[in-house]
Parts: C-alpha cells; sequence; structure tokens
C-alpha cells in the first residue's frame, strides 16, 4: 500500500465514521459495493478515481478529502510524487496537488492525457467550477452538446456539477492542470 491509498483508507474510516454510517449505508449512498469499501478501509484496495467520487458524493465531501495527507512544513516536490490516483483507463494519469481543506475551497490535480484518449469526469458538489490549464498539447472538454477545445498555454473554464467529457485530439500527450474551485 502507497502513501496515496493510506491516505484513503484513513480519510474514508475516519469520514464514514463521523457521520455515524455503516459500511451498508455508505454503501446505499455511494452505489459502491459494501465489500469494496471494507477493501478499501482495511487497505487492500487501491480504488479507482470513479469508485473515489461515488464515495466522496455519498459522503456529501470534497473528493480530494478523501486524498489529503497531514502536511508537516514547507515541501518542493514533483507533480507525481504523491502518487497517482488509479483512473481504470489506459492513457490518463491523475495526480492530487493541492486538495481540499475547510479553510481552502478548491483543489489542484496535474494529468496526463495520451493521444486519442477519451475520459468521462463525474459531477461535482454544488457549484463547482473547473479550469483546466493546458501546460502542453491539446485537450477537448465536452459538456452536454457544447464543446471546447483549450490548446497549450490557454484555459478552458466551466461549471462541473454536471457530467463533462475529456479528450486529447491531439498528436502529443496532453499535459494538464485541473483546478476545482467550490467557493460559491
Amino acid at each position: 500500500m502507497g502513501p496515496l491509498d493510506a491516505s484513503v483508507s484513513e480519510n474514508l474510516r475516519l469520514a464514514r465514521k463521523a457521520q455515524n454510517l455503516s459500511l451498508d449505508e455508505l454503501s446505499r449512498r455511494s452505489g459502491v459495493s459494501k465489500s469494496m469499501l471494507r477493501q478499501i478501509e482495511i487497505g487492500r484496495s487501491s480504488p479507482t478515481i470513479s469508485v473515489l467520487w461515488k464515495v466522496a458524493n455519498g459522503l456529501k465531501v470534497p473528493f480530494s478529502s478523501l486524498l489529503a495527507k497531514k502536511q508537516t512544513g514547507a515541501e518542493v516536490a514533483d507533480f507525481t510524487s504523491q502518487g497517482q490516483i488509479r483512473s481504470g483507463k489506459k492513457g490518463y494519469r491523475l495526480f492530487p496537488l493541492v486538495l481540499f481543506q475547510p479553510d481552502r475551497p478548491f483543489e489542484v490535480y496535474y494529468a496526463e492525457i495520451d493521444e486519442g484518449v477519451e475520459f468521462d469526469g463525474e459531477p461535482h458538489q454544488g457549484k463547482a467550477r473547473e479550469t483546466v490549464f493546458v501546460i502542453s498539447g491539446s485537450i477537448e472538454v465536452t459538456l452536454g452538446d457544447t464543446t471546447s477545445v483549450a490548446h497549450e498555454n490557454q484555459l478552458v473554464q466551466f461549471l462541473a456539477g454536471s457530467a463533462h467529457h475529456y479528450l486529447n485530439p491531439g498528436k502529443k500527450t496532453a499535459r494538464v492542470l485541473m483546478s476545482i474551485d467550490y467557493a460559491q
């Protein structure tokens, strides 16, 4: 079990107990099986992004609250040093950078999306606004019937309360920063 998995395991257990939820009740709320929830809590399963979103929505907590680790001071780190969140999708790699805190209602992720790879984003809670900053390559974001394309050194912003779809339409790996702002 890596450091990210250990944080998810601990944070899930603490959040569930803080709400006095049984594994059965959280399973009903999230749509994730009781056995999968138990495996995550005891550190025997590394959940995918999709499973983490379902659990976070079932708990009514920000996605990144399940990923948070205790900070001990100033830290310089590579974008990928905190570990990758399993996406369940080959060619899509997501790394947490800045995680939600009650006094900091936003989160930031670094992602690498290979050529031609598509990924569906789960709706975020409340009136979340997502901003995708394209460092290199191109990214296409579709919400309903509207598609926006951002290229290197551009960004695309949208309200993320509904399902959204990402596609790398380019000929090289897209490298992006994703910021999700929950401030209302």
